[in-house]
């Protein structure tokens, strides 16, 4: 009995050990495969990959944009809300 469960710890132990291996093997080729593509796109200079990158670049300027507005927005609120509930408080 005791070897059978030796032999079960040993069999779990190597198998963890194999799945460890192989997961970091495959993680290292997903990384190598994103760095390839990743070059790739940028040696790519064609009409529609540059309107891709600029539209891209503007899309994110106008998000940033429209999160600064809202976050100024909801401060503004907030310490009108905070203003209110004071002046309440008081009377």
């Amino acid at each position: 009995m005791e070897k059978e469960i030796k032999d079960a710890l040993n069999f779990m132990i190597g198998a963890a050990s194999s799945v460890k291996t192989e997961s970091e093997k495959i993680f290292t080729q997903i990384e190598s495969r994103l760095k390839d593509l990743s070059e790739k796109g940028a040696a790519d200079q064609s009409e529609i990959s540059n309107n891709i990158r600029k539209y891209t670049e503007e899309a994110f300027k106008e998000i940033d944009k429209l999160l600064t507005e809202a976050r100024t927005r909801f401060e503004e609120v907030k310490a009108k809300a905070d203003e209110a509930l004071n002046n309440q408080e008081k009377k």
